[in-house]
């Protein structure tokens, strides 16, 4: 069974990616399962992955935790039970995308452990890194420096939105890794004569570049809020606009049904929203396989933030139908 770990900052993109990944794969006629690690006790990728790939022969989704460490064992458990699993139900392929505060240097052993020796073999480790992202964030961030030292291939993602950027990105990773392969992408898709992400060489750290110390997500906090009613769209996009009052907001995601939009033709009216780079991103978010809709919750991650304030904001964006209770909870 073939691995392929997906890393990269929070935001950069990777669940677009991921997605366009296993479309590939199935398209191609492959068994493929995705197993998904998002920090905070509330899976919003999971959400996006599941209703966009029903075909899937597998998803696992790992909460609270980094599957870097404290989750490792629950990964190693999830692709062992994969790997157990009879011929035309195994996967041949699964795909690992890691939160963004993951450092990869401690996945890249998986193959070694013993309940998956010589039954799956590490494909290759693909960097998922957003052009938006400040410039010096490679150079005075050791996390990213580790995700992107680590890479077989490096997507520089949303490169539409600025080409200058992209570009620039672009040569400051030759610059420090001059060997490293790099495709721009849009919309999580790479040109189809790029390198195979699945066709990736292990790369060792480089040389003086020293074993962390300490969890990769030890300074970071989030809170999940789950909704009961519709939210105020404009408020939701002003909260994430606005600078924060204390702390930095690293990430925000959710699902929302929003205030006056109508439900759509495919009988959904869940939108999935992501707040990264300084953008709001909303998209239809259609229903499950079995016609179930997806919980309506946000989650915000960020350093030094004030997190009952921020729970407060967000269950004022609610807007109860008329006759309807707000719920309060304690």
């Amino acid at each position: 069974m073939q691995i392929l770990l997906v890393t990269g900052p929070l935001g950069s993109g990777k669940t677009t990616v991921v997605n366009r990944l296993l479309k590939a794969e199935i398209a191609a006629g492959r068994q493929v399962a995705v197993l998904i690690n998002e920090f905070g006790d509330t899976s919003v990728d999971g959400s996006l992955v599941n209703a966009e790939r029903p075909e899937l022969a597998g998803i696992e989704n790992l909460v609270n935790g980094c599957v870097c460490c404290s989750l490792r064992s629950d990964v190693v458990a999830a692709l062992a039970a994969w790997c157990d699993l009879p011929e035309g139900r195994r996967p041949q392929r699964v795909v690992l995308e890691t939160t963004g505060l993951a450092d990869p240097t401690d996945l890249v052993d998986l193959e070694n452990e013993p309940a998956l020796q010589d039954r799956l073999v590490l494909a290759g480790c693909l960097t998922v890194i957003s052009c938006l992202t400040p410039l010096h964030h490679l150079a005075q961030r050791d996390l990213v420096q580790r995700q992107v030292a680590l890479a077989s291939l490096v997507y520089v993602s949303k490169a539409d939105l600025d080409p200058s950027l992209a570009m620039a990105w672009e040569g400051e990773i030759r610059g420090r890794f001059k060997d490293h392969l790099i495709q721009r992408t849009r919309m999580g898709e790479a040109p189809a004569e790029g390198p195979d992400p699945w066709q990736g060489d292990r790369r060792a750290l480089p040389e003086g570049m020293a074993a962390r110390v300490g969890h990769s997500f030890a300074d970071a906090r989030s809170i999940t809020v789950r909704w009961d009613h519709p939210v105020d769209p404009v408020g939701l996009e002003e909260l994430f606009l606005r600078p924060a009052a204390q702390g930095e907001l690293l990430r925000a995601k959710g699902v929302a049904v929003f205030e006056g939009w109508a439900k759509r033709n495919d009988g959904s009216d869940r939108w999935a929203f992501q707040v990264a780079d300084r953008r709001v991103e909303i998209t239809p978010l259609p229903a499950f396989a079995d016609a179930s809709l997806a919980p309506m919750v946000a989650v915000v991650i960020g350093t030094g933030l004030d997190l009952l304030a921020w729970r407060k904001a967000l269950r004022e964006l609610e807007r109860p139908p008329k006759g309807a209770r707000r719920k309060i909870v304690l």
